[in-house]
């Protein structure tokens, strides 16, 4: 299944899609010291009934969280039976309330784990869970000026840190793996990928050039795979890693795609597999590419690309509107997510689709994992009497 971690804003998800690393590919010790857990224990509970949000999805199983505590709206990321996410506190008056945590949750048992924010003066910017471990990306925007840019608090002017931490012991502490050289966009925070035994991430380097970097658990630093000139999307498939180049309009409109299969052994080398034009949102799996060939996308259509040319693209999905995101769920089904809600395609019946919650406010971005769906329902995401009913979150498992 394609496993993928983005920064992905409610509702500028299809903006980040071609997003990642930013900055010096030098491992760095040291950082802010925090402790492992914050506060007391907790435990998730059952849901019941499903909220009807999510009464079409059907799901397998929905964990309700406790009250007043929300999700970031970024989706939920899955190893294993573990699920993490990260969530704001309670507010407590017009201060709103306390700094960020992440949260690993058991799916079977729902007890949690809770990981503070390293850093309580930066922001939460991205999660990835695999072999034993959470990796944590947090950014603080900066004054336009260390950019290059007019001053401007509201300025796309970023510096970040990414962390690495282990599940298996009470005791362990976040190490710093990377950070970033210099300030850059906020495009250019790392979104770093879990590959079942290692992570990769992009992110800048000397010269303005971008390096794709691995992190092996029990080595001591990064090591820089491939070195590029511009930025791409990572995906991982079946253990290939796969990595997709080209500017991607602020318009939204068309650009040309150019898909490369990276073999990781030495030496490293990345072969073109696939050609596209398109808008927004695409994902690799399973030997082909998933994405929206039309920049009018009120079509809503996606369109099947089969790598190395065997076979002919085609489209699928109901014409339906304002898609952001499109993500694979198992090798014939697919799962795209708009204002509108989220839409489940099957390739087996590829002009139809199944579609749950004609009002999409509370719900997160969709994230797939090991032919599981999982979604965050967060009905009060976007009021101020958040809390008055709880933020659940629900997955459904499909079979291959």
């Amino acid at each position: 299944m394609t496993l993928r971690s983005r920064l992905v804003p409610l509702l500028c998800a299809a903006a980040a899609l071609l997003s990642s690393g930013c900055d010096s590919g030098a491992a760095a010790a040291g950082g802010p010291a925090a402790p492992t857990a914050s506060g007391a224990s907790l435990s998730l509970k059952e849901v019941s009934p499903t909220p009807r949000a999510l009464a079409k999805f059907r799901p397998d199983r929905t964990l309700g969280m406790p009250g007043g505590w929300n999700t970031d709206g970024s989706g939920v990321v899955g190893s294993g039976k573990d699920l993490a996410f990260q969530v704001t506190p309670p507010a407590k008056g017009a201060s709103g309330g306390g700094a960020s945590e992440t949260w690993v949750v058991d799916s079977g048992s729902g007890r949690v784990r809770r990981f503070p924010q390293i850093d309580p003066h930066w922001a939460p910017s991205g999660i990835a869970l695999g072999a034993g471990r959470l990796l944590r990306v947090e950014s603080r925007q900066l004054d336009g000026t260390a950019c290059g840019e007019a001053a401007g608090a509201t300025a796309d002017c970023f510096s970040w840190r990414l962390y690495d931490q282990s599940l298996s012991s009470s005791s362990s502490k976040p190490r710093l793996l990377a950070r970033s050289a210099h300030p850059g966009h906020q495009s250019r925070v790392p979104h770093p990928l879990a590959d079942g035994r290692s992570f990769v991430w992009e992110q800048g380097t000397a010269g303005k050039k971008f390096g794709l970097f691995r992190w092996v658990p029990g080595t001591a630093r990064p090591v820089r795979l491939l070195t590029r000139s511009s930025l791409g999307q990572l995906d991982v498939d079946g253990g290939t890693l796969y990595l997709t180049e080209g500017r991607l309009a602020a318009d939204g409109a068309q650009s040309v795609r150019t898909t490369y299969r990276v073999d990781t052994r030495q030496p490293v080398a990345a072969r073109q597999v696939a050609r596209f034009t398109g808008s927004g949102s695409f994902a690799v799996h399973g030997g082909r590419i998933a994405y929206f060939p039309h920049s009018d996308e009120e079509r809503g259509r996606v369109r099947i690309l089969t790598l190395d040319g065997k076979t002919a693209p085609v489209d699928v999905g109901a014409p339906l509107r304002g898609f952001y995101t499109v993500d694979w769920i198992s090798g014939d089904r697919l799962v795209t997510w708009a204002i509108s809600g989220y839409a489940l395609t099957d390739l087996k019946h590829p002009r139809t689709s199944a579609v749950f919650s004609p009002d999409a406010v509370g719900l997160g971005v969709p994230r797939t994992s090991g032919n599981t769906l999982y979604v965050v329902y967060d009905p009060y995401q976007f009021a101020q009497s958040r809390g008055a009913k709880p933020t659940v979150v629900a997955w459904r498992h499909f079979p291959s």
